[in-house]
């Protein structure tokens, strides 16, 4: 490959990097939307139900691979943190701006190395560890201990999200027999049948919406009926983006590799912020974009360590 077909590699995978990011903001801000009629259980559920049946669809007309697998356990702890990795994201961006939330839940690649030296004990470069304590340091800032945690100590729960997307990435790297596309349909599988025991536990709270939180008002000339079928279009767009989202990253690795296009996906932070603003007229406060600028400069030290 010429240098000029590497950088046009590169190019490929970061926009369509970019538009991942840009989906998952949309698809959160959406999530933050639809909370004012629907559960956290209940949208984690679509997500999962809806991605499995895109799933299905795709093995039965595409390519089928082999979806025998050795490691159901570790198949079923990819499906079991990512359920609470998007369940816990849902929670959080109730009570915390989308920005903050979308930041504590890009922490994955902070807490891998923790979580691998704990359960693994697999040794890091020191530059991985202090990449670590700058992703942290960052994490600090944003959730602000002290008096303004304290009037929300919610906001602790965002990092939990995070954990667990790390959590998710250590079970992945154990699976180095089974193919994407095996773990793909288990993740989904699993996570579906996970998101159904939930559901069968608390019900399914589908509540009046509470518009002065919620994105827009209707009329109230057109209430109920714009009411319901305005949270039913809604559900519509949140199965579509919940497709294109793994499109998207799919055709940006085909372009290039993780490492290097992980630095764009933190753009859905900057997009996080911009629904916020655009829609709720929350503006960043300093403490976010400073836990930014060090969550990102610490991810992008331990990405380097692993790549030189």
């Amino acid at each position: 490959m010429t240098r000029q077909d590497f950088q046009q590699s590169i190019k490929a995978g970061a926009i369509y990097t970019i538009l991942t990011m840009a989906g998952a903001a949309s698809l959160g801000a959406l999530v933050k939307w639809a909370s004012g009629g629907f559960s956290s259980e209940f949208l984690t559920s679509v997500r999962f139900f809806s991605g499995f049946m895109i799933m299905i669809l795709i093995y039965a007309l595409g390519r089928r691979g082999s979806l025998k697998t050795k490691s159901f356990g570790i198949q079923f702890g990819v499906a079991a943190s990512w359920v609470l990795c998007i369940l816990i994201y849902y929670v959080s961006i109730r009570f915390i701006p989308l920005m903050d939330a979308t930041l504590l839940l890009n922490t994955a690649a902070i807490f891998g190395p923790i979580l691998a030296k704990f359960f693994d004990g697999k040794r890091e470069p020191k530059l991985v560890w202090l990449g670590t304590a700058i992703g942290f340091a960052g994490i600090v800032v944003v959730l602000r201990p002290g008096p303004v945690l304290l009037e929300n100590p919610m906001s602790l729960i965002g990092i939990m999200a995070g954990f667990f997307a790390g959590l998710r990435l250590l079970f992945n790297s154990k699976l180095k027999e089974d193919s994407a596309q095996c773990t793909t349909f288990y993740s989904l599988l699993l996570g579906s049948g996970i998101c159904l025991l939930i559901l069968l536990s608390v019900g399914v709270p589908i509540r009046a919406p509470q518009w002065e939180t919620m994105m827009f008002s209707p009329r109230d000339s057109m209430s109920p009926w714009f009411v319901d079928s305005s949270l039913i279009l809604v559900v519509v767009i949140f199965g579509l983006l919940s497709m294109l989202i793994p499109w998207f990253t799919a055709k940006g690795l085909s372009h290039a590799s993780v490492g290097q296009i992980a630095p764009f996906r933190y753009t859905a932070v900057i997009f996080a912020g911009l629904l916020d603003w655009a829609i709720w007229d929350v503006v960043p406060t300093w403490p976010s974009y400073a836990g930014f600028a060090l969550v990102l400069g610490g991810a992008m030290i331990i990405l380097k360590s692993k790549h030189t």
